[in-house]
């Protein structure tokens, strides 16, 4: 029998729009157990906030799917200006810096990209670099970090391209992956997070001669484990042929992830909540999961992509949805980004005359979100994300800073964000055919280097923040 899609849209929106669920939730994961960063107290807390919703909605099988990862404990950081004169300069350590001090002269690689490193040549080697953590380009932090790294420095200095008093932070990847110590799991080399107002400070002096530097680190890498929190509403007549919603619930340290990506999180959490009744009802099993380390290296969608791979197991992935990003600002402005695949493309931006609800479709790879295990592993994914206030700002916005705080959401981003999202999950549970279906590793791998992004095969930080491999 057909799924009565009309019928399935009235319950959707009557439930998401006479309920503050949502935001009771958004509130309770931020406010009262906090940052939830990967591996620690704080997440693991959450992950059991997430699995008793999941039962209480009524999704069947709900359960906390564990896999190992290097956390991080924060201690000191202290950035001191030693040459011309002194001065103190208020700053953060990026997760998976060591401890111990460094110091060398003061090198300003601008945007960071690999161009700027060219330029600058010999000068990086065994000094401290100064570059932007965030610009218009598609190069991740990450990048502009091994960059820096290849080309000999001895540490590097990232400063918040968005005025505000704000400190950028950004998880950095492991000198040794696959390490038996603790050590091998901090970074090669330690990066600081600084703010806008600081950063203009430090290159005003560098116009007028040479700066020296020092940085003093005490930190803490160690082994612990973390969860992906998995829920199911059970499909009927194609019930193996799995459609996955979610996002990811962890944080950075500084701050609360009500944007990045709480918000994303409880959309997703939502969808099973409101499609929970129509279990038997639609073709194909939605499955709602909540990744944990996506901030520290995408550790839990990595997990859970390797699930569908195992020897026994005869379910079929074919569609992968990131909401990292979803349920921000107040609402309506929405984006479904696909991961280069045109016939998706065109499914996505006929589905919304269909659904008589207009929304943006992009068709481009990123490759630093939950999303992108999938594709590489050649499954259909695409990110539903919407704009919020911070959509003029470079980079994330208020993302890994001190000020992604539930403020920066709205109860109505929220219901609207989940209304959308659920419904078009009921579509792809009930779509007749999908427009394409899994890739091989060689049209995947041709994605890649149409995108010139070939090197994230060799070298990804999140494979390389796995404790697994």
């Amino acid at each position: 029998m057909a799924c009565d899609l009309t019928a399935i849209d009235r319950h959707i929106l009557g439930e998401v729009w006479t309920t503050d669920e949502m935001w009771r939730n958004l509130v309770h994961l931020c406010d009262d157990l906090g940052h939830r960063f990967g591996g620690s107290a704080s997440e693991h807390a959450a992950a059991q906030f997430l699995l008793e919703k999941m039962r209480a909605y009524g999704l069947q099988n709900a359960h906390l799917e564990e896999f190992p990862v290097y956390t991080w404990d924060r201690g000191t950081c202290k950035l001191t200006v030693t040459e011309p004169h002194t001065d103190e300069i208020t700053a953060i350590a990026m997760p998976y810096c060591g401890s111990g001090v460094w110091e060398g002269t003061l090198i300003d690689a601008g945007e960071g990209e690999q161009a700027d490193y060219e330029r600058l040549g010999d000068t990086v080697r065994g000094n401290i670099v100064l570059t932007d953590a965030e610009t218009a380009s598609r190069s991740h932090r990450t990048d502009k970090y091994r960059w820096a790294h290849e080309a000999g420095a001895a540490a590097v200095i990232f400063l918040n391209r968005n005025p505000g008093l704000l400190h950028i932070t950004g998880a950095l990847y492991a000198k040794n992956p696959g390490g038996p110590n603790d050590e091998d799991h901090e970074a090669p080399i330690p990066a600081i997070g600084i703010t806008y107002e600081s950063g203009a400070l430090l290159r005003r002096k560098l116009e007028r001669g040479e700066v020296k530097v020092r940085i003093e680190l005490q930190n803490q890498t160690r082994l612990s484990h973390s969860y992906n929190v998995v829920g199911d509403i059970p499909g009927g007549s194609k019930a193996n042929e799995i459609v996955l919603f979610g996002g990811h619930y962890d944080g950075h340290d500084i701050a609360q992830g009500a944007a990045d990506d709480g918000a994303g999180t409880l959309v997703g959490l939502e969808v099973g909540r409101v499609l929970a009744p129509f279990a038997g009802q639609l073709d194909r099993t939605v499955r709602i999961i909540c990744y944990g380390c996506e901030e520290i290296g995408l550790i839990g969608s990595w997990a859970h992509a390797d699930t569908y791979a195992k020897e026994g197991n005869d379910e079929q992935l074919v569609f992968s949805m990131n909401l990292d990003g979803a349920g921000r600002g107040e609402g309506g402005r929405d984006i479904v980004n696909v991961s280069r695949d045109n016939a998706w493309a065109d499914y996505f931006r006929k589905l919304g005359d269909e659904m008589g609800y207009q929304f943006q479709v992009d068709n481009r790879l990123g490759v630093h979100s939950d999303h992108f295990p999938y594709f590489l592993a050649g499954y259909p994914s695409a990110t539903l994300r919407s704009l919020d206030a911070t959509a003029g700002m470079i980079g994330r916005g208020y993302g890994h800073t001190e000020a992604d705080t539930v403020d920066k959401v709205t109860p109505r981003g929220l219901q609207m964000g989940a209304a959308f999202a659920a419904r078009v999950a009921a579509r792809l549970a009930c779509l007749d055919e999908f427009p394409s279906g899994r890739r091989d590793e060689a049209a995947v791998r041709q994605v890649l280097e149409e995108d010139n992004m070939l090197h994230v095969l060799e070298k990804h930080w999140g494979r390389d923040n796995r404790a697994d491999i």
